[in-house]
């Protein structure tokens, strides 16, 4: 026996299952008793404490159901008393649980003490009921003490809005100032700790999962700055306050310790200098009130003249106050939960906003048409109509006052010219830029019907704005386009782009001046400079400095000419001619960020042809560079896409404007696509604009520049050829198969190899022999790839890619194409990497998504005929490090059921191919071989199919009667629409779109979801819509319904497109 008492016994097990969870047979051995014992005490137990079965047959007590037993003396238990006293004196609702424990103290309390207390707990179970709120204190302890995640939906203060979060409640604390209760937890939503208020949160869920209290956290660290609860990542700012000589004030100030920080020093007069270093001074704003006039804020400023104001307020309230600051009249933005006298002053608005545009401009020298813009931009809003517009009246055209002021300015004037560029900017900078029109347009959305608009009256501007004496530039720092062979001259294209880049300045200045009223201001360009990432790529560059194989020898060769050169060459236009496995990506980035360097050049901007390589090439750089110095942006991304920018869209719904403004490129690092780079050179929204000042003075990287889209190639080129000659860029045409671009620039445009001797690298890395077989049944294709242990084979089409994938055989069978999101793509290619490298089997079908920017070295390859640059993209996959000698690789023309039809450029450009395969069947992977296919490829195509939408033509107006929304609306590189959708994929997906959801200003999960979508064609989209798998967040997201996953993402395949949509995907 153990020799305790019953008594002992009862205690000891009482502990033992508060600590964990036993058995009848482990609580006998741990009591060095008998089972039948511990049964009789267990029952006994179970009269008092809450004893639960938790499995079977092991029992434990719950933390969250046990009041331990207290035992205290005298002033111990008057302690107790008053710290029940305070609790149950602020708490205004009836809370049963906070009766019990007052009852349950009130039992060992001494008299009078037990008294109040049983009365206080009479007082709380007859206060107004409110279940919801008792349930959720419920939620939120047990939370606490189980150390279980929770989701809730909290209101914050001032927020129409409920965002969501799951969180894991480290402390719960209360309010020294008032009667509320802090729960200060860490948000799944971005890892961050908090302080939520109980009586905001609408909902609690207690969830299964557990967590563990970060070892990093210190509540006294982390509440030593507050006043009351709220802390804050910045440092704590100085309070300073002067007590004047009252007595009754500076008895009461000094009988109390009102922070523990607090400092106190008397000055010469009697008064006190009080003093404290806070986190957030506007939670002392109610104490600093109820002082009075006994007591004046020193600093910070901002709480000084935020009690100013208030006392002002008050003045005006009271009449005590007639004579005062004039308050200003015009207003160019509200705040939701601002009085009127803190909404945006016009006058504050259009200065700062100009300032900005001055900033944004310089590097594309449109600095002083910038500012000119952003001071006549929102003149507008000086009528009377559009200030009750502020306050819910009808909408009003704002933006078009500004170009019709400029215009009567400088009629008639040497300046003349200018009012008719400035024009774009100043109207379209909410609608977008338009087109100029006819002079016999009627008040219609062109400029010269815009100009003719009847509009409100706006002339008050007259009384804070004196635009009369602006100075506009002598000339514009712009070398025009012009061809000599045959000749043309392309001024007004230059004047066009001059145009958008001052639009650019404009509406980016515009957005962040906005934005930073609305919210405050936003940290940017909080990133490390050129040098910085210089020297980091620079030490990641170290583990190659001593290759031991003949090609990393080369691969170093290669890049230290392209460190070497850019160095040493001037900016301008580049090529670097390298064969696939090259090292073509880190030999392109080490010269962009020494040429920036040395030049003092602002970013680096990767341009790839498909989103499938962005995700290798952009983790690569967030490797070597850190995460927060790259930016990974696609035109997946622009949601807003087809939407049409309303001209006073602004105005009641800023927050709502704000939260799809796109991604204004200020970072040092961008990896974009050809779709987003080129279409937003060419559009005309606001949104995708206010990025092109950051393009000026960047270095431009096209990788896989053969697959730059031909059909706009020249006013694609015409562009480039705008940024490097006038706005400072340096352009880098990348790839394996040049394509000859310099035809589509002026005559005198000098492209510099950075390559050493591209002809002797071609023979360095032939590594395989390319054979024609002609045409292949999908059943002969199959015959021979199942023969094989491991080889890759490319085709055209999703369609016949999953097809064939269909009729694979024995394990390790893979198929890749673009209906597989990013992450699910990435996944799949480390298993086949893994098979790989470890002689596994391994038979990957997939279509072009394989071709560029995947580091993969397959024994044999197959690709269907296409354009020899694909072949010999494809190529690249097979034998890529050189290990096996000459591998193989078949062409072959498919006869498959899963074709429906074979798209026109692709006949076209398999036709070439086939000539260029029988004139240099010996090598059609070399440099003579592509020079010819693309000289070939250029000569059958009609002049026109280089601009097949007449780009040009609208701006081919030396006058400038541009027309910016048709070339919008025709410059589409995918032709036909497509559709963005959010796949579930794993539990960090679902978490993101929960976010999604509730979050006001989103763009930083939308850049965390990109490896989770998936773009499909309209036509498809609407057969998924049509089976009710679709929701859509803010009727802009459209995410694939969770619990149609099963049916509709399938784990080899992506996304699964029903049936008899049409066409055959092929998507790049």
């Amino acid at each position: 026996m153990s020799g305790r008492t019953k008594a002992e016994r009862l205690d000891e097990m009482k502990r033992l299952y508060i600590q964990g969870i036993y058995s009848d047979s482990e609580m006998a051995e741990r009591l060095g008793v008998n089972r039948s014992q511990v049964f009789r005490d267990r029952r006994d137990l179970s009269l008092t404490y809450p004893i639960e079965e938790v499995e079977r047959g092991r029992y434990h007590i719950p933390r969250s159901k046990l009041i331990s037993e207290v035992k205290v003396n005298l002033p111990e238990a008057l302690t107790l008393y008053l710290a029940v006293r305070r609790l149950s004196r602020q708490t205004r609702f009836y809370h049963p649980h906070a009766a019990n424990a007052v009852e349950k103290l009130a039992i060992v309390l001494h008299q009078p003490m037990a008294k109040r207390l049983l009365q206080t707990a009479d007082r709380l179970l007859h206060q107004e009921k409110k279940p919801e709120k008792i349930k959720i204190f419920e939620t939120i302890a047990q939370a606490w003490v189980e150390q279980r995640k929770t989701r809730i939906e909290y209101q914050r203060l001032g927020h129409e809005g409920i965002t969501r979060h799951t969180i894991s409640p480290y402390l719960i604390e209360p309010s020294i100032w008032s009667d509320s209760i802090y729960v200060i937890a860490q948000s799944d939503f971005n890892d961050k700790i908090y302080p939520f208020k109980l009586e905001r949160i609408l909902s609690a869920f207690l969830t299964s999962e557990t967590f563990e209290i970060s070892e990093s956290f210190n509540e006294e660290s982390l509440l030593r700055h507050a006043w009351g609860i709220w802390f804050a990542e910045n440092p704590p700012v100085t309070v300073k306050l002067r007590f004047f000589p009252n007595p009754t004030a500076i008895q009461r100030l000094e009988e109390s310790v009102w922070h523990p920080l607090e400092h106190i020093e008397q000055t010469e007069d009697g008064g006190r200098i009080w003093s404290v270093e806070i986190a957030d001074w506007r939670e002392m704003l109610p104490w600093i009130r109820g002082w009075g006039a006994d007591v004046e804020v020193l600093e910070p400023m901002e709480l000084r003249e935020t009690l100013n104001k208030e006392v002002e307020r008050m003045g005006r309230i009271y009449g005590s106050i007639t004579k005062h600051t004039p308050q200003p009249r015009f207003f160019a933005h509200r705040r939701e939960d601002k009085d009127r006298e803190d909404w945006q002053p016009l006058i504050d608005h259009l200065r700062k906003t100009a300032e900005m545009a001055r900033d944004f401009g310089k590097d594309a020298n449109v600095a002083e048409l910038a500012y000119i813009a952003g001071l006549f931009h929102d003149l507008g809003k000086y009528s009377a109509e559009f200030q009750k517009r502020l306050e819910g009246g009808p909408r009003v055209d704002h933006s078009t006052a500004g170009a019709k002021e400029l215009n009567a300015l400088l009629s008639g004037t040497p300046q003349e010219g200018f009012a008719k560029i400035l024009a774009y900017p100043i109207l379209g900078h909410h609608a977008g830029l338009p087109d100029y029109g006819s002079e016999v347009d009627l008040e219609s959305s062109t400029v010269c019907g815009r100009l003719k608009n009847n509009i409100p009256n706006y002339s008050e501007y007259k009384k804070e704005l004196n635009l009369s004496a602006l100075s506009f530039p002598q000339q514009l720092h712009i070398r025009p386009l012009r061809f000599e062979k045959p000749f043309k001259n392309y001024l007004g294209f230059s004047l066009s782009f001059l145009t958008r880049m001052i639009y650019s300045a404009l509406v980016d200045a515009d957005f962040q001046e906005t934005e930073i009223f609305m919210k405050g201001v936003k940290p940017r360009g909080e990133y490390d400079d050129i040098p910085t990432l210089q020297r980091k790529l620079d030490t990641y560059l170290k583990q190659f400095e001593n290759p031991t194989s003949d090609i990393n020898r080369k691969r170093n060769e290669i890049l230290h000419a392209c460190i070497e050169k850019g160095e040493n060459e001037k900016p301008g236009f580049f090529s670097l001619t390298v064969p696939t496995g090259g090292g073509k990506t880190l030999a392109s980035i080490a010269f962009a960020l020494h040429h920036a360097a040395t030049h003092g050049l602002k970013r680096i901007i990767y341009v790839i042809p498909f989103t499938t390589i962005i995700e290798q090439n952009a983790q690569v750089f967030k490797e070597i560079f850190g995460e927060e110095n790259v930016l990974e942006h696609h035109s997946n991304f622009d949601w807003n896409d087809g939407k049409r920018e309303d001209a006073d869209n602004r105005t009641n719904s800023i927050l709502a404007k704000l939260k799809l403004a796109a991604e204004n490129w200020d970072i040092p690092i961008v990896v974009t696509t050809n779709v987003q780079f080129f279409e937003s050179l060419f559009d005309n929204k606001s949104s995708r604009c206010r990025k092109l000042h950051n393009i000026a003075k960047s270095v431009i990287i096209f990788d896989e520049a053969q697959m730059l889209p031909k059909e706009y190639i020249r006013p694609a080129m015409a562009a480039v050829w705008e940024l490097v000659t006038n706005y400072g860029a340096s352009a880098v045409f990348c790839t394996a198969t040049q394509p000859g671009l310099e035809r589509f620039l002026p005559e005198t445009t000098e492209i510099k190899e950075l390559a050493p001797d591209p002809i002797m690298l071609f023979n360095f890395y032939k590594r395989v022999e390319v054979k024609h077989l002609g045409t292949l049944t999908d059943e002969d294709l199959l015959s021979r790839l199942n023969k094989h242990e491991q080889v890759l084979c490319i085709v055209n089409t999703r369609r016949h890619a999953s097809g064939l994938y269909s009729g694979l055989q024995g394990e390790g069978n893979f198929h890749l194409s673009t209906l597989m999101c990013p992450a699910h793509r990435r996944a799949t290619l480390e298993e086949i990497k893994e098979r790989l490298s470890n002689g596994k089997p391994c038979r990957v079908v997939s279509t072009t998504v394989m071709e560029a920017g995947i580091d993969l070295d397959f024994p044999i390859g197959y690709r269907a005929l296409s354009g020899l640059d694909s072949i010999n993209q494809a190529s690249g996959r097979i034998n890529r490090e050189m290990k096996r000698g000459v591998s193989e690789m078949f062409i072959f023309e498919p006869k498959s059921k899963y074709i429906r039809r074979t798209p026109a450029f692709l006949k076209q450009t398999a036709e070439v191919t086939r000539m260029i395969l029988r004139d240099y069947d010996t090598a059609p992977i070399s440099i003579p071989a592509i020079q010819a296919y693309f000289e070939q490829l250029y000569n059958v195509q009609d002049p026109q199919a280089f601009d097949i939408k007449k780009i040009m033509e609208c701006f081919d107006s030396p006058e400038g009667k541009f027309m910016f929304e048709t070339a919008a609306h025709s410059f589409k590189i995918i032709e036909d629409p497509t559709v963005t959708i959010i796949i579930p994929y794993n539990g960090e997906a679902v978490r993101l779109i929960e976010e999604l959801k509730y979050n006001l200003y989103p763009a930083s999960i939308l850049r965390n979801l990109q490896p989770f979508t998936v773009s499909i064609f309209e036509s498809e989209f609407d057969a998924l819509s049509s089976k009710g798998v679709i929701f859509t967040i803010e009727d802009t997201y459209h995410v694939l319904n969770p619990d149609s996953m099963p049916d509709y993402y399938d784990q080899h395949r992506g996304l699964l497109i029903p049936e008899n949509v049409g066409g055959d995907g092929l998507l790049f």
